[in-house]
Order: structure tokens, then sequence, then C-alpha cells
């Protein structure tokens, strides 16, 4: 590999590596959650682009971490609470969601407290906590978990918030690169090019504009900021749209 290879894949490792230290963050967070709730798991869900599901962001069980598991948002607990903005606490929740996930988890849902990560005018996700532990095992989530659990969900949003403009500056990181591998004449370089298209310089200042948009609007973004660039030079205000929801 060349010396200009090598620091291009520096930097794109570099990048990844962030991310992946954001999606811990965000693990982590509801690790302590569950201790504080005394919750035997914990996961965060977020809305699948273009479908009214939920998935499974990140999750302490480990079948259901980064497993991509969707439920649907009208036969689940989740996905009332994603829709309505309202924290419910369920003893043995009966809905097709929970069944399936219990089937993947291999466990069986006694007790489940389930609240919108919410900011202002902008649902991220859900955070579930599901059955207790210790001496609590057998004592159902009560009013002031609900509260403590809603307070948690908005310092989520925070740190959902972070994550998405992490995604977002590695994944204009991804096009730069590409764009001096491909100017470099490193076509082999796939590790550092692969599935990014040469692009011009986008500025960073739409970055937060971005990290707010699902997926498909943040690669339109993309693609009209590469065009502001174009004419522009360092176009983009950095406000963020309120357009649509994460």
């Amino acid at each position: 590999m060349s010396d200009f290879a090598t620091a291009l894949d520096q930097i794109r490792r570099h990048s990844d590596g962030l991310l992946a230290d954001a999606v811990d963050m965000l693990r982590q967070l509801v690790r302590e959650t569950c201790a504080a709730l005394s919750a035997a798991e914990g996961s965060i869900l977020i809305p699948r682009e273009g479908r009214n599901e939920l998935e499974f962001f990140v999750s302490i069980n480990p079948a259901l971490d980064g497993s991509k598991l969707t439920v649907a948002c009208d036969s689940s607990v989740s996905g009332f609470v994603y829709l309505t903005r309202q924290a419910l606490a369920k003893i043995k929740p009966d809905s097709l969601g929970s069944t399936t996930v219990d089937e993947v988890a291999k466990t069986q849902t006694e007790f489940l407290l389930a609240v919108p990560i919410v900011d202002d005018d902008r649902v991220y996700g859900v955070a579930t906590f599901v059955n207790r532990i210790g001496d609590k095992a057998d004592v159902p989530f009560s009013a002031q978990d609900l509260l403590d659990a809603q307070a948690y969900g908005e310092i989520y949003s925070t740190a959902m918030k972070l994550y998405r403009q992490i995604e977002a500056g590695t994944a204009m990181t991804r096009r730069e690169l590409a764009d001096h591998s491909d100017a470099l004449g490193l076509t082999d370089c796939s590790d550092v090019a692969e599935d990014y298209d040469s692009s011009r310089w986008i500025p960073a200042q739409v970055a937060d504009t971005i990290s707010g948009l699902p997926v498909r609007q943040q690669s339109l973004m993309l693609k009209i900021s590469e065009l502001v660039a174009s004419h522009y030079g360092d176009g983009g205000d950095g406000r963020e749209s309120n357009e649509y929801d994460f």
C-alpha cells in the first residue's frame, strides 16, 4: 500500500472508530440506566426508514444488539410509545411485538417500561427496559421508575443527536477520502473508497442539518450540498431542518 493510501486509510479507520465509539456510548448509557432502574435488560429502538416499524439499534441483550429486528408500530408497545410520545409501564404485555422479541431474545417479558427518546418536536426512537433484578425481581416498574425513565429518555436524545452528527461527519469524510483516492489514482484502494462515489467537498456546516434526517434524505442533502458548494464555495448555513422526524 502506498504512503498516500496509508494516510487515507488511517483517516478512514479513525472516523469509523469514532462512529463505533458513539454506538458503544449509547449501549453503555442503556446499561447504566438498567442498573439505576433495577431492570434486567434495556434497548434503544429507532424508526425503520420508509416503514411503519421500529428496529433494535443497541441493546444489552446480545441477541437483540445490532440485530435490526423490527416490530410494527401498530402492533407493539414500543410503536405506541413512539407514535404517541407517551411513556408506558406494562405487566405481561400482550402484543405481537413482545411475542416476536421474546422469541429472538429467548426471554419472557414480565414487566416492560417504554419511554420516547424525545427532544422538543423530534422523536429519535424509544428506550425499553424489561423485567427486574435483585430485590425488585418480582416488583413491577413503579410510577417513580416511569418518571426516572422519561428523564433518561430526554438525556438519550442528546446522545442520539451526537451519534447522528458523528454519523453524518463520517459519511462526509468517506466521500472526501474517495475523492482524494480518485484524484491520486488509487483505484485499488477499496477500503477507502468502497460504496462512496467521487464528489466535491461538502462544507462541515451542513452536518447539523443532515444529521437529523433519515438516511434517504441525508443522501439527498449531501447531493444538494455538493451542488451548492460547486457554485458558492462554502455554502450552507447549518440551520436545523424540522421537516422530517428522524
